[in-house]
């Protein structure tokens, strides 16, 4: 069964449990007693298992389930199921409860792409390469540096998580058209055995909301639009420096025009579904911006862009974590080269003048941008510095020379001294790096351990509502037989 079938049947399905919920709780306020639940009890069962009609719109769907219902209700209780209930709020329920559904399912793939970065940032912690700040390199970093900074967005979304899930699984049943009901409906009760966490209180905020569709989808826009921004970056990487990183034959597309070229395919197909969840996201979000301050008669395009924004989201997190895992090979030796050049590790000269010298900051930079440009205009990099240089910086500015040797130079300006001095919390020193990577993983077991919890209460919920009509069934079952 595809997705596109299953989703009716998980509608219909979604329909009979929220209404089993509802009668389960005008029984237990006395609006009929156990006879009647048990009649609608069967009746639901039936309606449950059979064949969704072929329908537009939630509205239409829960019209269509109402009908049939009736249809197999005895005389004495028919219609009873509807008492104290209404589309709106049986529909925003149905809305909500889908969505809760996608941020728990969300967060599996989530965590397996953190997962997978945090693996690779822990293999690369002293993997030296150069970091860029728009067109020219600017320092030396590591490779688990680099990959430091989509593991903070990730780890900033997957904790969000709980808290949009909080908003979102709140039950707006019991408020009706929008003004509730005249019956003494208990809406704690059926919010409980829906696995809801409490109530939307304002019946007719409960209704008419939008801010949990709008907020969702913008938390789906930004993951997508953190992941695309690093892959992008990697296409840059794979066109201007093509032996910096390697792809496996699975990830790249050849032509036949052109033998000789392999594109990196799967990278522009990931970056393509990011901007296809952006634009769901964005169009979502429209939606809820436009929408009327009133009870939604159907919020169905909403509802369903939202959901089509996390279901590319989970294929975006799955592609991006495959690709890491076993599509995606670093060349150190090329990167450790590189990160050398381009005088990126000129500004520790500075550095070392105020350090070990005592000269005073500005005359320092005075010295150091003397002595880069010189080496520029000979065609040296950093490596090519010597004292000689930067004793004629000195006299120029200071009118002496400083005697530095050439050893203390290079352990300055050497890419792994430049990055071994960078130990501030979050540098990319080994240590520093290391215990970040040991901070996201903690983050990360807090919310594996939050999403493990939150399925479990939800499956309690469900598994005491069967629990109470697997008992009615019985207790209606030995009446009879009495």
């Amino acid at each position: 069964m595809t997705d596109d079938q299953a989703q009716p049947m998980r509608i219909w399905q979604g329909i009979g449990r929220i209404v089993t919920a509802h009668v389960v709780m005008l029984r237990d306020i006395g609006i009929f007693d156990d006879s009647v639940l048990a009649a609608l009890l069967t009746a639901l069962d039936g309606v449950g298992r059979a064949q969704p009609p072929d329908l537009s719109s939630t509205v239409e769907a829960l019209a269509a389930f109402d009908e049939r219902l009736d249809a197999i209700t005895p005389p004495g209780a028919v219609g009873a199921a509807t008492v104290g209930r209404a589309t709106p709020d049986v529909a925003a329920a149905l809305g909500r409860i889908a969505l809760r559904q996608e941020v728990l399912d969300v967060a599996i793939p989530l965590a397996g792409l953190r997962q997978a970065l945090l693996r690779r940032a822990a293999e690369h912690v002293a993997t030296q390469m150069p970091a860029y700040s728009g067109s020219p390199m600017t320092q030396p970093t590591t490779y688990a540096h680099f990959l430091g900074g989509l593991i903070g967005s990730l780890g900033r979304a997957g904790a969000r998580l709980p808290a949009l899930h909080g908003e979102v699984n709140r039950s707006p049943l019991g408020a009706g058209m929008m003004v509730s009901t005249a019956i003494p409906v208990d809406r704690e009760r059926v919010a409980g055995l829906l696995g809801f966490n409490g109530l939307i209180v304002n019946t007719f905020d409960a209704v008419a909301a939008v801010d949990h569709l709008a907020l969702l989808a913008g938390w789906t826009e930004d993951v997508a639009a953190s992941v695309r921004r690093f892959l992008s970056d990697l296409l840059v990487w794979l066109r201007t420096e093509p032996d910096s990183f390697r792809l496996s034959d699975h990830w790249m597309r050849s032509d036949p025009a052109l033998p000789g070229v392999m594109f990196p395919a799967g990278i522009e197909r990931l970056v393509g579904k990011a901007r296809e969840v952006e634009g769901w996201a964005r169009y979502a979000r429209s939606l809820a911006h436009e929408a009327g301050y009133s009870p939604l008669s159907d919020d169905d395009a909403m509802l369903n862009s939202v959901c089509d924004a996390f279901s590319g989201l989970r294929v975006l997190l799955h592609g991006t974590e495959e690709m890491f895992t076993s599509g995606l090979e670093v060349n150190r030796a090329y990167l450790a080269n590189r990160s050398g050049r381009g005088h990126a590790t000129s500004e520790d000269l500075a550095h070392l003048l105020i350090e070990e010298e005592g000269i005073e900051p500005a005359a320092a930079r005075a010295i150091t941008a003397l002595t880069v440009r010189r080496a520029k205009a000979e065609g040296r990099e950093a490596s090519g510095i010597t004292p000689e240089m930067i004793d004629a910086a000195a006299l120029i500015t200071l009118g002496r020379d400083l005697g530095i040797e050439f050893e203390f130079v290079s352990r300055y300006l050497a890419p792994r001294r430049f990055l071994e001095r960078r130990q501030a919390t979050g540098g990319p020193a080994v240590a520093a790096t290391r215990a970040y990577l040991d901070q996201e993983r903690l983050r990360l077991e807090a919310d594996q351990r939050w999403h493990d919890e939150t399925v479990r209460q939800i499956t309690a919920a469900e598994g005491e509502l069967d629990r109470l009509v697997q008992g009615v069934f019985a207790e209606a079952e030995q009446t009879g037989r009495a």
